[in-house]
């Protein structure tokens, strides 16, 4: 019935993000299914070793999730009326294109360096729906930019009927939705940095394949414990997602500098392109990441928490708050525009 409700109340701007970010998933899995068919049938051997000869099925791996989880970024921000996640989105989707590129790239040298005798013929097979995968991304990124700036103003509303016309709380809100944005966006760089290290670089003997493979549920553990802790407000545990979140940047400083090693060049060389820029992306969203936590941190403790309680849950609540405002002391008022 919720469901129904948000569907009926959403803008045409949202309506129309939904349903082409749905097509444009459509249609790159297409595409990426289609590469996929071709290299293995006139390719022999791609899964034959633990290396760079798997990178065509990785990067359609990470396509395919990039894919799904934006569709899930802009479907649950758009039935949610959060503007932020949907700004998010279109971030997210910028990102994949250049995620396209560098495969272009990669793939292309991958082919004509290991396949020496159909590596040119394979590559033109699939050069056109390589380029068809960035224009489509690239194009609909443009396309949701322009969207976006609609469902900005349809609701620009509604972070005031959720906490009202203070400013402090307002900025606190907003610093509070940033903060769940990049926990979302931190989960899929994290596992599709793990998974991608694992398969194209790391070998079961190499002893950092097992903690790379730990790293995996310990990373959503500390994104649940991050996400229970901003709720709560509990700023203890807050402190050890911070703390874990150095950790985790630490590491991830370490497996960049390890692909440079000379000793560990041969591991790495063909991959270093697209692990480093991976890399760099990871570092920045969790830079972006530690500093929001420290600005959440901040503002606990001065009535965000009861504020977003008394908006949450329950639709009839939320149906009705246009009746009212919340003043600066947390309390209902009648809204004497209505």
């Amino acid at each position: 019935m919720a469901i129904s409700e948000s569907l009926q109340k959403m803008p045409l701007a949202g309506k129309l993000c939904c349903w082409l970010a749905c097509m444009q998933s459509l249609t790159v899995i297409g595409l990426e299914i289609s590469i996929l068919v071709i290299v293995l049938r006139n390719v022999e051997n791609v899964f034959s070793s633990w290396s760079s000869d798997k990178c065509v099925a990785i990067y359609f791996m990470l396509f395919i999730i990039a894919m799904l989880y934006e569709l899930f970024l802009i479907v649950s921000g758009v039935m949610n009326g959060d503007t932020i996640q949907v700004i998010g989105f279109c971030v997210f989707n910028l990102f994949v294109v250049s995620l396209t590129i560098f495969r272009y790239f990669q793939v292309r040298t991958w082919l004509l360096n290991k396949v020496l005798v159909v590596g040119t013929e394979v590559f033109g097979m699939i050069r056109a729906q390589m380029i068809a995968t960035v224009a489509v991304i690239a194009g609909m990124t443009v396309v949701f930019a322009v969207l976006t700036y609609f469902v900005y103003h349809a609701f620009g509303w509604e972070i005031y009927k959720r906490v009202g016309a203070d400013m402090k709380i307002r900025r606190m809100y907003i610093d509070y939705r940033l903060l769940v944005l990049l926990l979302k966006i931190d989960f899929f760089v994290f596992i599709g940095f793990a998974v991608s290290y694992i398969i194209l670089i790391l070998k079961s003997t190499d002893p950092e394949f097992a903690v790379t493979v730990a790293f995996v549920p310990v990373t959503l553990f500390v994104l649940s414990l991050a996400f229970w802790s901003l709720r709560r407000e509990s700023a203890i545990t807050m402190w050890v997602f911070v703390f874990l979140l150095c950790a985790s940047t630490a590491y991830f400083v370490f497996k960049c500098a390890r692909m440079y090693d000379p000793k560990q060049s041969e591991k790495y060389a063909s991959q270093i392109p697209m692990m480093t820029y991976y890399t760099i992306i990871s570092l920045v969203v969790m830079a972006a990441t530690l500093y929001q936590a420290i600005a959440c941190l901040a503002n606990f403790g001065y009535g965000l928490k009861q504020r977003i309680e008394i908006t949450r849950g329950k639709r009839s609540d939320m149906e009705q708050i246009q009746d009212y405002y919340i003043n600066a002391a947390g309390d209902r008022r009648m809204n004497l525009d209505g």
